[in-house]
């Protein structure tokens, strides 16, 4: 076992955070922790890498393994990108300095001494190829461009990127590492879905123990080969991925409803018999039975754990047409994000916008908006059209303000009317009191979407939005866009999410916005049917290459055997070469190559008609080309044969 963890607890004053928390993980065993905003996930992941902070229990790894983690909340980050990921594993660097010190120090040495510094310079040079060091650049390079940082990024200042940049940049060092265990606190937070799936594929290799917080679905069915479920200060443990921890929880839910429900009709009716009888002829029967009931092991009550209510209202009537992009062209100045775009986005369709960071997801959806000018073309929204848009950057929320002056400001509800709206957003009590620059991402998130069913649009423009919400909150905004009867288009790298509400994807790719009228797994079939078909395009080329190089070898080489021929019949035609002897001398001789040719071109044509031959374009230009040179040698033969057969007759 890679890590033992054995009746843990954790709690911040009165307030008890999880108890009696137990679980192991082996070597190579990837293991997802899922659950709800605020259930202790993160708390648990800082007590595994400070056990001392925990309040009781035992935490143990494998003694000497090395354990990564994506670090949260850094400050600073220093030197260019190259410079800090080239120090992401010190230990390697100071195994670097050890060898030339070693080298140096070996040149003025001899006998006992010499001997007692290789055998010290082997030991470090073992330390040095286990951790894989000769390779250490190049498993940098692997992991800064899969994710996004291409060549022309590693000289910039690190400590310049944005804030999600440098998580990205933190995931990366955390990766080059290659520790034995690795904990990652929702890794794909600031990833696209190609670089999400760079890191699946990266993860699926990883040899060491793997324990990830995350929200994203795909991600964890993807990667994880078992869950565990922080749930109520307890911890559940799933065998299999995302999706079977789902089939397995809901069985496991409907027998502990059952279960429960029926102890507690078995505890009610006890009880009323013993109030009846407690008095009675029957009192001893009810002692008995208030005995059971104390020695009774209670069950607790299932958790349920609290939902926002998120119901968005009708969508007010509007243009068929309700976004229009006529031959538009996005960007800024000079540079051109995406351009001759002519797409129409039709009343109730549901969008979703994809592509790789830095494409111009964000760029369009401001240009349709009117924020930005297009460089070209035009953006128009329908007749009617009320927009609602949701913003990664929260615009619509002063920060200095309390989550109720927020709202009481912007809409003039009562202070009573705004508590009931903001506790349906789970804002109960002193909450409404907080900043709003104070709260979570997750929270700031539901505020605006909050903002959105207030304001009645039916056209939902939405960046992002799901972001910072954990699973259930995620399922919540998909069942409300699901109901929806309006237009929405979303940005989101979310794939189970585009999944469940886009009925059309547009993705921005090579400065082109391509357009898939389905789902999110209709997009993949055809993406992958493009691939095939660019493939066989690009195999069909590369055999007529092949082809059209063997035929001119052919051809050249039929030229250079037909010169010599011709010329000899030049010659034949002045000067009889062969007298009658001779000719009835070589004569068979050349009728038995002329045969032999045949049968030898006989066989390579019942080969030629295998098409399993085919397969591989060089051998089939090959065979074509063996063919040509067979036909050329027996033409040159049968011009002989004409030869010797006309000097037989003289």
């Amino acid at each position: 076992m890679q890590l033992v963890v054995d009746k843990i607890a954790k709690a911040f004053g009165i307030h008890e955070i999880f108890k009696n928390v137990s679980f192991m993980i082996e070597q190579g065993e990837h293991v997802g922790l899922v659950g709800v905003n605020g259930s202790g996930k993160t708390t648990l992941l800082r007590c595994l890498l400070n056990p001392d902070w925990i309040d009781e229990g035992a935490i143990k790894f494998e003694p000497g393994i090395s354990v990564g983690y994506v670090q949260q909340g850094f400050t600073e980050i220093h030197g260019t990108i190259w410079e800090f990921m080239s120090e992401a594993c010190p230990e390697i660097t100071e195994l670097r300095k050890k060898l030339a010190e070693l080298e140096q120090r070996a040149n003025g040495l001899s006998g006992e001494a010499l001997d007692e510094c290789l055998d010290e310079y082997a030991r470090v040079t073992k330390r040095y190829e286990f951790l894989d060091g000769y390779n250490f650049e190049n498993r940098i390079k692997r992991v800064l461009i899969g994710l996004g940082y291409t060549e022309e990024w590693w000289s910039h200042e690190a400590n310049n990127l944005s804030g999600g940049q440098k998580t990205r940049l933190m995931l990366a060092a955390a990766l080059v590492r290659n520790p034995d265990f690795m904990i990652l606190d929702e890794p794909t937070n600031h990833l696209d879905i190609v670089m999400t799936q760079w890191l699946e594929k990266y993860l699926q290799e990883f040899k060491g123990g793997l324990l990830v917080v995350s929200h994203d679905r795909a991600f964890l069915d993807n990667v994880a080969v078992r869950i565990l479920e922080m749930e109520g200060g307890k911890l559940q443990s799933f065998k299999g991925n995302y999706s079977r921890y789902l089939e397995q929880k809901a069985i496991q839910t409907a027998t502990l409803e059952a279960a429960y429900n029926a102890q507690q009709d078995y505890i009610a009716r006890t009880e009323a018999y013993i109030r009846r009888f407690k008095a009675g002829i029957k009192s001893k029967m009810a002692r008995g039975r208030q005995s059971q009931l104390d020695r009774m092991e209670r069950m607790d009550a299932p958790v349920h754990n609290e939902e926002f209510q998120l119901r968005l209202p009708p969508a007010a009537e509007c243009a068929d047409r309700v976004l229009i992009m006529e031959d538009l062209t996005i960007g800024y100045g000079d540079k051109v994000l995406a351009k001759g775009i002519n797409l129409t986005l039709r009343r109730g369709e549901k969008a979703a916008l994809l592509g790789a960071n830095g494409t111009g997801k964000t760029t369009l959806l401001r240009t349709i908006l009117g924020e930005i000018q297009p460089l070209k073309g035009r953006a128009k929204i329908g007749n009617r059209v009320q927009i609602g848009y949701f913003s990664q950057s929260y615009e619509r929320l002063d920060p200095k303000q309390t989550l109720l002056e927020n709202f009481v400001i912007e809409y003039g509800f009562t202070e009573e009317h705004t508590r009931s709206m903001l506790g349906g957003m789970l804002f109960h009590g002193d909450d409404v009191f907080k900043k709003i620059g104070e709260l979570s991402g997750g929270q700031k998130a539901r505020l605006v979407l909050l903002k959105l069913v207030l304001d009645g649009a039916n056209c939902l423009v939405l960046d992002e939005p799901t972001n910072h919400l954990d699973i259930m909150a995620r399922e919540t905004v998909e069942a409300a866009l699901e109901a929806f009867d309006g237009t929405v288009l979303v940005v989101s790298h979310d794939r189970y999410f585009v999944n469940e509400v886009a009925d059309r994807i547009w993705e921005i790719e090579d400065c082109q916005v391509k357009d898939y009228k389905g789902n999110y797994d209709f997009y993949l079939e055809e993406k992958e049917k493009l691939a095939q078909a660019a493939a066989a395009a690009a195999a069909e080329a590369e055999k007529q290459k092949a082809f059209a190089e063997a035929k001119a070898k052919q051809q050249a080489a039929a030229q250079s055997a037909a010169a010599p021929v011709a010329k000899k019949a030049e010659k034949n035609d002045k000067n009889k070469r062969y007298s009658p002897e001779e000719a009835a001398k070589l004569l068979p001789k050349v009728e038995l190559h002329i045969r032999e040719q045949e049968a030898m071109m006989g066989l390579l044509e019942k080969r030629m008609a295998d098409p399993a031959n085919h397969a591989d374009p060089a051998n089939s230009a090959a065979m074509a080309a063996e063919h040509d040179e067979y036909e050329a040698k027996i033409a040159e033969l049968m011009e002989k044969w004409e030869i010797l057969m006309e000097a037989l007759e003289e």
